[in-house]
C-alpha cells in the first residue's frame, strides 16, 4: 500500500441522510497541506475562537490520476481507505465555516496512516465511531451516505482532476453537534474493519 502523502486534500461535506438533502449536491473543499497531520498528533486550539468540532470521515486513497470518470470506473482508482478527521473552527461574523479560514489551519485534517483494501461489498454498511475522552458522541454508518464512496469520486471527478496519491473526505454522519472539543481533550475516530485515529486538543 502507498505511503500517504497527498499534494491535494479534497473534502466533501453535507453527503449523509440527516446531514445533507438528497434534492441537493454535497458541498465540495479543500483543505490545505498543511491541514495534514497523522496518528498521535497534538493539535492547538486556534485563538480567539468560540468553537471548535471535529468530524469522522471514511477517506479514500486515489490510485492514480483521474478526471471524469464513471461510477464503475472508480474503484478501478481508490488505492484503499482510511480513517480520518475535518476538524473546524467558528468563521468570524458567522462566514460560511467551509472556508479556508475554518477549514485549512495546520494539523485540521488527521489522517489515519493505514490504508485497507476492501471490495465495495464489504462497504456497505459500516459503522463510524466518534469518542471525546472515552466518551461515544457520534456513530453513523456509511449505507446513509447520499454518494457512496465510488459516487462520491466520480461526482470530484467532474469538478477538478485528482492525482495519485491525493485523498478525498467523503463527509461525515449525523452527531457533529456533540463533537464539540476543547483544550485537553483526547478524541478517537473508528471505522469498522479500516481502523481508529487518535488525536489531543492542547
Amino acid at each position: 500500500m502507498p505511503e500517504l502523502n497527498p499534494q491535494n486534500i479534497h473534502c466533501l461535506a453535507l453527503n449523509y441522510h440527516g446531514v445533507g438533502s438528497v434534492d441537493v449536491e454535497p458541498l465540495y473543499f479543500i483543505k490545505s497541506r498543511q491541514a495534514l497531520c497523522f496518528d498521535g498528533a497534538q493539535i492547538h486550539y486556534p485563538e480567539r475562537c468560540e468553537n471548535l468540532w471535529t468530524e469522522v470521515e471514511l477517506v479514500l486513497v486515489i490510485k492514480k490520476h483521474c478526471c471524469k470518470i464513471s461510477v464503475d470506473e472508480a474503484v478501478h482508482y481508490i488505492a484503499g481507505f482510511t480513517v480520518g478527521a475535518d476538524i473546524t473552527c467558528a468563521n468570524v461574523a458567522s462566514r460560511d465555516h467551509h472556508l479556508a479560514y475554518s477549514k485549512s489551519r495546520k494539523n485540521f485534517c488527521p489522517v489515519s496512516q493505514g490504508i485497507v483494501s476492501l471490495s465495495p461489498s464489504e462497504l456497505d454498511d459500516l459503522q463510524l465511531t466518534t469518542s471525546i475522552n472515552s466518551k461515544i458522541t457520534q456513530t453513523g454508518g456509511l449505507s446513509q451516505m447520499i454518494l457512496n464512496p465510488f459516487r462520491a469520486l466520480s461526482y470530484v471527478s467532474y469538478i477538478t482532476e485528482l492525482d495519485a496519491g491525493d485523498i478525498l473526505l467523503t463527509g461525515t454522519p449525523a452527531g457533529v453537534e456533540n463533537n464539540r472539543i476543547w483544550r485537553g481533550d483526547h478524541v478517537r475516530h473508528e471505522i469498522e474493519k479500516i481502523g481508529s485515529l487518535r488525536y489531543e486538543i492542547v
